[in-house]
């Protein structure tokens, strides 16, 4: 039996699409925030607190399970 036969196939694939596509859009978030740092429009520093933030959120959302 092929994948194409296999009823689990293509949610492994949607979720294969979904892990390239988070992992794409880190870098490109990446690259957009040095950019931002770069120019002078935003400090490593703002950056750093966000991040911050949103680890602490999805934490909170994590134990809310």
């Amino acid at each position: 039996m092929d994948d194409t036969e296999r009823p689990d196939a293509e949610y492994e694939d949607h979720d294969e699409q979904i892990e390239q596509m988070i992992i794409e859009n880190g870098i490109l978030l990446h690259s957009l925030a040095g950019l931002l740092v770069k120019k002078g429009i935003l400090k490593q520093e703002e950056i750093d607190a966000e991040m911050d933030r949103l680890y602490d959120e999805m934490e909170s959302f994590d134990q809310q399970d």
